[in-house]
């Protein structure tokens, strides 16, 4: 049985390796630089999953805003090493996000996942999400 624990800011870049099995894009300025802008902003936090002192999971969480879901927690990263992958590890994470939620009195949790995750809509649909919108994106 593994301990989730929050990662510290000077941590942070611990988890690169694991980030970028999600976000192969993201280097370390950039996990550094994002980290630090959306914690100031929205109380961005990582929380590791961590088997023998190994973070072998990963999910990234802020708490929004918005006229639509009011207060509520916005999960931006969910990762589980492949070799971990299929083990409970990504089902115990997001329980933990949900009672983080429940702590703080958010009204729900919200995530997105790219329309080409067929697996990923599965699992989450298998711990009991709902699919409800779909978001648009346009780059400029």
């Amino acid at each position: 049985m593994g301990v989730i624990r929050e990662i510290a800011q000077k941590n942070i870049i611990s988890i690169l390796p694991l980030l970028q099995e999600l976000r192969p894009q993201i280097n370390a300025n950039d996990l550094q630089t994002i980290y630090e802008k959306a914690h100031t902003a929205d109380d961005f936090s990582f929380y590791g999953y961590y088997e023998n002192e190994n973070c072998v999971g990963l999910i990234g969480l802020r708490y929004l805003y918005d006229f639509v879901h009011k207060y509520h927690l916005y999960i931006d990263d969910l990762v589980v090493v492949e070799t971990k992958r299929s083990a409970g590890i990504g089902a115990v994470l997001l329980k933990f996000a949900e009672d983080l939620a429940r702590e703080k009195k958010c009204s729900g949790l919200r995530l997105c996942t790219g329309l080409e995750n067929e697996a990923g809509k599965r699992f989450y649909e298998r711990e009991g999400w709902n699919l409800r919108a779909v978001a648009y994106k346009k780059k400029i």
